[in-house]
């Protein structure tokens, strides 16, 4: 009971970080949160929630798999799950280059970076949609 607990909140902290994350960088280049600060410290929040995202991850795929609660889920859904990971990952590290002030190659990297975000976004869309078991819950009422 436990893991399923541990599972589903870090599942739905890992949902509001996501969608967080997202809009937080828009946010900023509107100008809605404020006057505009150099680069560097302004992403600064992007960068750590990100971390956070790929740290929380962690937890959400290590905790169920050593339960034994994979084994009764939706097999695409952990497909699913498992690209965005990957997405996930390889989005820290486009981050981590986006972070460099002396990077030349900075708008391919931050399409790149745009990209793999909808990327992640829809295959964690697939995933809740087809393993969330409160959202599954909700919908058969």
């Amino acid at each position: 009971m436990l893991a399923y607990v541990v599972t589903s909140a870090t599942g739905w902290i890992m949902m509001v970080l996501l969608a967080t994350t997202i809009i937080y960088p828009f946010l900023l280049r509107s100008g809605l949160l404020g006057p505009v600060q150099p680069f560097l410290k302004r992403m600064r929040i992007h960068y750590w929630m990100g971390y956070s995202i790929a740290g929380i991850v962690l937890v959400h795929l290590w905790i169920p798999m050593s339960a034994g609660l994979a084994g009764v889920v939706n097999s695409a859904g952990l497909d699913l799950a498992t690209m965005a990971m990957l997405l996930i990952f390889g989005q820290v590290w486009l981050g981590r280059q986006l972070s460099q002030p002396t990077l030349s190659a900075r708008r391919t990297l931050r399409r790149w970076h745009f990209w793999v975000m909808l990327g992640i976004a829809a295959f964690v869309l697939g995933h809740v949609a087809l393993n969330s078991s409160t959202l599954q819950t909700l919908l058969h009422r």
